[in-house]
């Protein structure tokens, strides 16, 4: 079995933080689970990463852009993605459809398949394995009101089938 790192983003509003952006780069697949707010930054996760996931957070409106090209590109954002890693669904939602505090149960309900379900909106960066599936906010990586007091973002080193989990927030 191969070695993968993923990385989680969430809630950058228009700028990741540079203490972040350094770990992509060895990353296999990238996910940002909403509140891009950023042409620029969706346009840079696609060209440089074979495997990025992009989800439309609450702010990702058409309605914030001038330009045709750029109201597509935010209006072609799904609120949803599934996907598989070595046969193991992650399902990405930026969590706004949940309320302002999406309950894990409640997102367990939705997705029962999943192995691990990514939501973002919060702010708060959270790991939840107490059941499966499992719950992660990888926390706001940009510089809006980051509830963990600073930058922060997931990691996901899968080796040999064990996912293990980092967790990073910078200060």
């Amino acid at each position: 079995m191969h070695k993968t790192i993923i990385s989680i983003i969430s809630d950058t509003h228009g700028i990741l933080d540079k203490s972040v952006e350094q770990y992509l780069s060895k990353s296999d697949i990238i996910i940002h689970a909403g509140d891009v707010m950023s042409i620029d930054l969706i346009k840079y996760l696609k060209k440089n990463y074979k495997k990025t996931y992009i989800v439309a957070g609450n702010n990702d409106i058409p309605e914030r852009y001038e330009h045709t090209d750029d109201k597509k590109l935010i209006n072609n954002l799904n609120k949803i993605e599934t996907f598989k890693v070595f046969n193991e669904i992650i399902t990405v939602t930026h969590g706004d459809q949940f309320g302002s505090m999406p309950s894990h149960s409640k997102l367990r309900d939705t997705f029962p398949d999943s192995k691990l379900i990514i939501y973002g909106h919060t702010h708060f960066q959270i790991f939840d394995d107490s059941e499966s599936p499992w719950v992660m906010n990888p926390g706001a990586s940009g510089h809006t009101r980051n509830m963990n007091g600073g930058p922060c973002f997931s990691q996901i080193h899968i080796d040999n089938g064990m996912w293990n989990i980092k967790q990073y927030c910078f200060n």
